[in-house]
């Protein structure tokens, strides 16, 4: 595996390459991977942030490579993942944009982006090279789609899974209840490589799945086991349930222990009152 290093143009497969952004941070890793696919058109999944120096790359690779973009995927509206979309096709003709735009009152959003499609779970795009099927996969945020380019049984997963970080889930669309579900949901795709949104690609697909779910369920197994009768806050809880995750990142593990308060209250085993919470 290699770590992706922003501005080079690394072919993957035949037909497919990334492009890092100049993003690195503790949420980003590396940066944010843009993929782009084909060979006499390009797809590119999630261009990523505004940043003129990572349009100006997504710009020069169409004419490295060949091939006019003609499809601009975004696998969701993070501000990492899609202002660069409208950025790429101002310069554009003929270029179709693909996705769910973003919610209202959802934090770190991007409203810039607007689709032409909305996808389905399941749909197919056809490509001269191969097929693209999109998969919904809601739970980082609800508006999460995965893209698997068929010819390589390759899911690009955007934020539903990274190499080397467990990704936040983000009330009040992100949800746990269906971040685990949506994991679930993948275990019956063929799937052999996983080109995440941050950091190298995945080879071992399945087995990082499955230690995902079973990683959100041990947390909230701990969540349930640092709380009782008497209520407390995200705030006080946040340090018991993320004990071996740095203080600096507790701000954003607060979000994910959130949306598994949320969850366990759905599931019937937890209440909330005037933002404490509680054993039922």
């Amino acid at each position: 595996m290699t770590i992706p290093v922003a501005g080079n143009l690394e072919q993957l497969f035949p037909n497919l390459y990334r492009l890092c952004a100049p993003n690195p941070g503790p949420m980003t890793g590396p940066g944010t991977n843009t993929y782009l696919y084909g060979e006499k058109e390009l797809a590119v999944f999630d261009a990523g942030p505004a940043m003129p120096e990572h349009v100006a790359a997504i710009l020069a690779a169409q004419d490295a490579l060949d091939a006019p973009i003609t499809k601009l995927f975004a696998s969701h509206t993070h501000r990492d993942h899609s202002p660069a979309i409208a950025k790429v096709a101002e310069q554009l003709g003929d270029v179709e944009l693909i996705g769910i735009p973003a919610y209202a009152g959802q934090q770190f959003e991007d409203y810039s982006f607007k689709p032409d499609v909305k996808p389905q779970d399941n749909q197919l795009f056809e490509l001269p090279t191969g097929t693209v099927r999109a998969i919904h996969t809601p739970g980082h945020v609800g508006n999460h789609v995965c893209y698997l380019i068929e010819e390589y049984n390759l899911l690009t997963t955007g934020d539903h899974l990274m190499n080397g970080s467990t990704v936040v889930i983000v009330p009040p669309k992100g949800s746990m209840k269906d971040y685990i579900e949506s994991l679930q949901k993948l275990q019956h795709y063929a799937i052999d490589f996983m080109a995440p949104g941050h950091g190298g690609l995945i080879s071992n697909p399945a087995e990082v799945v499955e230690w995902t779910i079973q990683h959100r369920l041990k947390r909230e197994a701990k969540v349930l086991a640092n709380l009782s009768a008497a209520p407390i806050s995200i705030s006080q809880l946040v340090a018991w349930v993320y004990d071996d995750v740095d203080v600096s990142l507790h701000p954003m593990a607060e979000l994910s222990l959130h949306a598994h308060l949320i969850k366990l209250t759905l599931d019937g085993q937890v209440y909330e009152s005037e933002q404490t919470w509680f054993l039922s």
